[in-house]
């Protein structure tokens, strides 16, 4: 309780500054819509007429859109400044997403297209606030605070956003909720770009390089373990909803889900409410193993009541492990590449919960919900191996200490350079 306590004190007195508050509040009202929008399509689609089979294959374009086209525009943030990409994918997101819904009668491969470039345009303010969070100078404290409400604010994305969705449904219908969330992106996008932090923040010059960030071993050692951990929860998309249906409703399913997000808030305020003194690879271990042990309580789950207690446990380990790989990721990206490491964080996410998804959805047919279960704390430990055998490669990486005591030289030239 008195870590939960400090936490949310740290977080507060985070938010208390003028700095923060303007990209904050814009990163909210940029990304709620985001989910929203990707449920508003599989609504929108099924509506037309369209199988789910298709459904799904119109969806992965607009994944892989995002997936393929996400690191080049975040590589143009880290040369050109986010100012620039944030107003042009502000203006293309929710353009693209009105010629989506206009051509579902027209040409298949026109709508795949277009699918494919809305997911790509939308607009990096994840990457973006994560890169002035690891650059703005915010001491450790605050730094660790920042990233812990990332990992919180993730949560309650997970839950507004399908609650905007009903809201919108209500007064309307799938087309126009698509609309009104690409416009609120778009708005989103726009405001960030207006803040005195983002117009301020100033590209680190660095060299020409196909590979960018992915030249840093320790950061090509996070997206292992991000791909397995993503991968475990990705499991729970398909395995869930079949519990819940087995186990009395599938209509339960968004309960559960809601279940998890309270737990994952409670344990991001915790966890930001905690100093340690470890080796971050230690920790990050730590963390990793946790987060096995809790992602085997759902199999000792009977009923839909008994899992929801199951995933509100398990989601008290989410947030530490997302808080300790926003920290690495940010101290392992190599000089002017933070935006887009960050998008390659956001990527191995994504391909981990793919596959965790599709390895559920055959373990379910083959042989029930326990095995998919079982499967996800495979996977975590799979990731939990891969800190094992590079944790020397982890070790090289900066400490946060290291970067606030370069961060304070950087200041002290820059006034003496005042003065002179």
């Amino acid at each position: 309780m008195a870590a939960v306590l400090a936490g949310t004190s740290r977080i507060t007195a985070l938010v208390r500054h003028r700095s923060v508050r303007g990209p904050l509040l814009w990163s909210i009202i940029g990304r709620l819509p985001l989910y929203l929008i990707s449920l508003a399509l599989v609504l929108f689609f099924v509506e037309q007429d369209i199988s789910y089979a298709a459904t799904g294959g119109l969806l992965a374009a607009y994944t892989l859109g995002g997936s393929v086209l996400g690191p080049v525009i975040a590589r143009r943030v880290d040369r050109q400044g986010q100012t620039w990409m944030l107003v042009v994918t502000a203006v293309l997101y929710p353009v693209l997403l009105i010629g989506t819904v206009s051509a579902v009668d027209g040409p298949r491969p026109l709508l795949i297209a277009l699918l494919f470039l809305a997911g790509g345009a939308i607009p990096p303010v994840s990457n973006s606030i994560r890169a002035l969070w690891s650059t703005m100078g915010l001491s450790k404290d605050e730094r660790n605070a920042a990233y812990s409400l990332e990992a919180i604010l993730a949560e309650v994305y997970s839950i507004g956003g399908p609650a905007l969705l009903s809201l919108l449904i209500a007064i309307g219908d799938p087309r126009s909720a698509i609309l009104a969330g690409g416009v609120m992106g778009g708005l989103g996008a726009l405001g960030l770009a207006t803040t005195r932090a983002s117009r301020q923040w100033r590209p680190v010059p660095a060299k020409g390089d196909l590979l960018g960030p992915l030249r840093s071993p320790a950061l090509l050692t996070m997206l292992g373990v991000l791909f397995f951990c993503a991968g475990s929860l990705g499991v729970f998309n398909i395995a869930l909803p079949a519990f819940a249906e087995a186990h009395g409703s599938g209509g339960d399913v968004g309960l559960l889900f809601a279940a998890w997000g309270v737990g994952g808030a409670i344990g991001g305020i915790w966890y930001s409410g905690r100093r340690f003194r470890i080796p971050s690879e230690q920790l990050l271990l730590i963390v990793v193993l946790v987060f096995a042990a809790l992602m085997a309580v759902p199999l000792l789950a009977w009923d839909n009541w008994s899992m929801g207690v199951a995933l509100a446990l398990n989601g008290l380990a989410v947030a530490p492990v997302t808080v300790v790989a926003y920290e690495f990721v940010g101290r392992a990206a190599r000089a002017g590449t933070v935006t887009e490491a960050f998008t390659w964080m956001i990527t191995a996410n994504t391909a981990g919960s793919a596959v965790g998804a599709q390895l559920s959805g055959l373990l379910v047919n083959w042989s029930g919900t326990r095995a998919a279960f079982a499967a996800a704390v495979g996977m975590v430990l799979a990731g939990a191996l891969v800190v094992l055998v590079f944790r020397r490669v982890l070790a090289a990486v900066p400490s946060g200490d290291d970067l606030e005591a370069e961060q304070d030289l950087e200041d002290v030239a820059a006034a003496t350079s005042k003065e002179s």
